[in-house]
Order: C-alpha cells, then sequence, then structure tokens
C-alpha cells in the first residue's frame, strides 16, 4: 500500500469526511438516529463542523455518528493514516510504535489499533470454506524470565512444546482455492471442541480436510473426507496431503506476536488475531485501505 499517496489524497478534515460520507450514503445523508432523509441545509456552525440537521428527529449529526470515529477528538486526516500504517505492517504494528509515527500517546494510539481493528473482522455470513481445507493449531506465549521467580503459564514443565504446554490454543483453517483463513483461540482441542468450529466454517457435505495425526481429529473420518499425514513419524507431506499452507500462515502470525506485540492478554488476543487473518485474506486485494474505510462506518 503507497501511504504517500493516502496522506496525500486525504490531507484536510474536509476531505476525510466528504470521502467517509460517499461511502456511507452516497452524499445523501441519511439520520443515524431515526434513518429519515428529511435532512435540512445546515447552518453555518453545522457546515464548520460538518454536521447535519435531521428535520424528522431534529437531531444534528455528523458522519460520524455510530462508527468508529464516534466521539474522537483526533482529526481524521490520523486515523486514515493510522489506518494506512496498520494495513502496510504484514507483522503488525506496536502502539508505541504507531503513537511515534502520528504523534499520539501510547494509550490514544492503542484505543486506536482496537478500534480499526474492529473494522477488520470477518462477515460472519462469509460463505463456508470447501474443496480441500488444511487445518492445524498453534500455541501462543514465551519463556519464563530468567529470574522471574513468579508462577508462570508452564510451571512444572521444563520448556514444554507443542500440545504438552499450558499456553494460549489458537486453531485456524485455510482453503486452498482462495488461500483463505479462519482462526479463532481455542482453550481445548477435544474432537467435541474442534467439531464445533469447523462446522462454523466448513460444508462438510464438499469438503476434504487435510490435518497432521493429531488424535482429536480421528473421529472426522466418519464425518467427511479426510486425510492426514504423520508428523510423529516425521511424514509432512505425502503427494499433495500436507499441512504446510497453514503452518505458513502460523510463521507469518507468530512472528507479529514475537517482533511487535511482544505480549499480549488473553482478553484481546482474538482482536489480534482478525487483524492478521484481515490482512492475510485481503493481501491481494489492492484496495484494501478503502475496504477497511468501508467497514469503518457500517451500521
Amino acid at each position: 500500500m503507497d501511504i504517500l499517496s493516502i496522506f496525500n489524497t486525504y490531507k484536510t478534515q474536509t476531505k476525510c469526511v466528504k470521502h467517509l460520507e460517499k461511502v456511507r450514503w452516497n452524499n445523501k445523508p441519511i439520520c443515524p438516529y431515526c434513518s429519515s432523509d428529511r435532512i435540512t441545509k445546515r447552518s453555518k456552525e453545522e457546515i464548520q463542523s460538518h454536521r447535519h440537521h435531521c428535520g424528522a428527529c431534529n437531531k444534528s449529526f455528523s458522519v460520524t455518528v455510530g462508527t468508529i470515529y464516534h466521539d474522537t477528538k483526533l482529526p481524521l486526516q490520523k486515523w486514515f493514516l493510522a489506518t494506512a500504517i496498520i494495513l502496510n505492517a504484514k507483522k503488525g504494528i506496536s502502539a508505541r510504535e504507531l503513537a511515534r509515527q502520528i504523534k499520539v500517546n501510547k494509550d490514544t494510539a492503542w484505543r486506536m489499533e482496537m478500534k480499526i481493528r474492529e473494522a477488520m473482522k470477518d462477515d460472519e455470513q462469509a460463505a463456508l470454506f470447501s474443496g480441500i481445507v488444511e487445518c492445524d493449531e498453534c500455541y501462543i506465549g514465551g519463556k519464563k524470565k530468567k529470574g522471574d521467580k513468579k508462577k508462570d503459564d508452564d510451571d512444572n514443565f521444563i520448556n514444554p512444546r507443542g500440545r504438552a504446554t499450558k499456553k494460549q490454543g489458537v486453531i485456524g483453517v485455510v482453503e486452498r482455492s482462495s488461500g483463505r483463513v479462519k482462526i479463532q483461540k481455542q482453550d481445548k482441542f477435544k474432537f467435541t471442541d474442534i467439531k464445533a468450529f469447523l462446522e462454523k466454517h466448513l460444508d462438510f457435505g464438499n469438503t476434504h480436510l487435510y490435518t497432521d495425526d493429531f488424535k482429536g481429529y480421528i473421529p472426522f473420518k466418519r464425518l467427511l473426507q479426510h486425510s492426514t499425514v504423520n508428523h510423529s513419524l516425521g511424514e509432512y507431506t505425502r503427494g499433495d496431503i500436507h499441512t504446510n499452507t497453514i503452518e505458513g500462515f502460523w510463521g507469518i502470525f507468530k512472528r507479529a506476536f514475537i517482533g511487535s506485540y511482544h505480549q499480549l492478554s488473553k482478553k484481546y488476543l482474538q482482536a489480534y488475531i482478525e487483524e492478521c487473518c484481515f490482512k492475510y485474506n485481503n493481501r491481494l486485494n489492492k484496495d484494501v485501505f478503502g475496504l477497511v474505510i468501508a467497514n469503518s462506518v457500517r451500521g
């Protein structure tokens, strides 16, 4: 993404507001409170503040009402620039780094990032995955710091790895034909837990599932086409049967946590997951900035 072009295109607050009004209303304002189109001419004060007046409910409003920009005291130019910077950072960007780039404090930058991530949430009505679909899990967390005597997630373990760890689990699927992923945090990996995730995202009748040899996947052979590779025996591919695509995504996903975010709360983990998925799924979209802006003003 060309950040410089975004900066040059939306130099003023007026240009940003006009763009949002075009995206949200196609330049025909609708009252966000009563959905009326009886919008009267604005007073000089309303024009200067980019506000409209509804003749039906007698309320004044701007294009930011009900959006991620609602009640913001920051100029929209900074919001647009922050969006472009976040989208351009393949492995993510920390709140402190964003704060330095757009000249705000770190708490403001963090809140902006979280709001922008809301506009990156996947459409709940998106089509179910089908065809060849790879499924795998990974675990998020770090090692205990040297000299730290506090009890950590892996207490009583000697640097456990894989499914022996007590770190936060994450499960994901990737559709081979489209290259799209869907990910969510997962506390348990029993068959019933994995089944609930897959039923939410896969068309079982038209899917061929590829996984590793984890025992939690074994019962799926009764529900849909299912092939595995035996990682425990050193088998990572057999013909076109492999989980290399989803594991490649895990590489990008983990780099964001290790290189940019460093430490995350489980409370907000899903928001960071949504960001990684959105950027991966729209990596070939030439107008991904426009997509985020459109999502940011949706009702």
